[in-house]
């Protein structure tokens, strides 16, 4: 006999099935429908996380040059770890072809740490479209001015250097704890429940350094109250800032990506309605102004292709959840 959760799989594997069949055959019958009701674009994260500019930018677009016929909005459904957006849209919502959601390593790793039922593939696939470069911040009153001096620093101070995040498990706070493992040095991370928290406690000399997203901090680097030290990739705005690999740091830098799935039980007309509409996104100015400002590496994976990028990216964050000790 099949249980509910395994019916909700078995109807998910179907969904990922039949849309990248469609997305192969070249998408026939995708011009029959479009949304007749208002599009909400669902995020975990508070208002001005990075996730939620991305879904903003792409609901602005959207408004501007009317690609979609209907209203679109952004809604941020916050709490448990990103748990209750996951269910608002996998559960409560399968089946609505009105609901996108914002994709993020941070609701791929809070399922594996709590072996929660809702994963990626309780999800359909629509594009996978950017990737983030992950900045190492601290305040500009400290005396750290290159991550050498950070990890002298903790090592002066066993215990007392702390990096801010938002919640643990995420690409920042593993990237940290990989840093201090490598440079045999203990950092401790202070949680807090949004990244943009977080940016405000360095404000305050409330935490030594984070780990974030450029769009979270740039714009305090550029009034002069954070300094960068150090990026996961090299940056146009910055050239002078050193990557980690550059100052010779062998930890994995983790793809602080940004995608977009709908719920579950979602037709393949209405999947590849989206899969167009976001690549029409793509050509927009205002998409490449985007890209431009918070240099974010675009990316275009769709069908099979995004399907086995979030299945490969699952894999590596298990392997890595398991061997840091963070999950049995």
């Amino acid at each position: 006999m099949t249980t509910p959760r395994g019916k909700a799989a078995i109807a998910a594997a179907a969904t990922f099935v039949s849309v990248i069949v469609l997305i192969k055959a070249g998408g026939a019958g995708a011009a029959d429908w479009a949304p007749n009701d208002k599009v909400v674009l669902v995020t975990h994260a508070t208002p001005g996380a990075s996730i939620d500019v991305f879904l903003r930018t792409v609901a602005d677009i959207w408004t501007r040059h009317k690609l979609v016929p209907r209203q679109t909005a952004v809604e941020n459904i916050t709490g448990a770890g990103g748990d209750k957006a996951r269910r608002h849209v996998a559960v409560q919502n399968s089946g609505n072809t009105h609901m996108l959601f914002g994709y993020t390593p941070q609701m791929m790793v809070a399922p594996l740490r709590t072996r929660s039922e809702i994963s990626a593939r309780s999800f359909t696939p629509i594009a996978l479209m950017v990737i983030e470069p992950t900045v190492l911040f601290v305040n500009a009153d400290t005396p750290f001015k290159s991550v050498k001096d950070l990890i002298e620093g903790a090592r002066q101070k066993p215990k007392g250097m702390l990096q801010g995040g938002g919640a643990f498990g995420g690409p920042p706070s593993l990237m940290g704890k990989m840093m201090g493992d490598e440079a045999k040095v203990e950092i401790a991370f202070t949680p807090f429940k949004t990244s943009a928290e977080s940016v405000v406690a360095l404000l305050g000399n409330h935490v030594h350094f984070i780990m974030e997203q450029l769009s979270e901090a740039d714009q305090h680097v550029k009034a002069g109250k954070l300094r960068a030290l150090a990026t996961s990739i090299p940056l146009e705005q910055y050239p002078s800032l050193p990557t980690f690999e550059s100052l010779g740091m062998k930890f994995r830098t983790l793809k602080q990506f940004r995608g977009v799935v709908a719920p579950p039980g979602i037709p393949p007309e209405a999947a590849e309605f989206y899969v167009k509409t976001l690549d029409r996104t793509r050509g927009t100015p205002e998409w490449k102004q985007y890209v431009k400002q918070y240099e974010v590496v675009a990316q275009w994976v769709v069908g099979k292709a995004f399907t086995d990028w979030l299945e490969e990216e699952e894999k590596t964050y298990a392997r890595l959840l398991r061997e840091l000790g963070l999950v049995k």
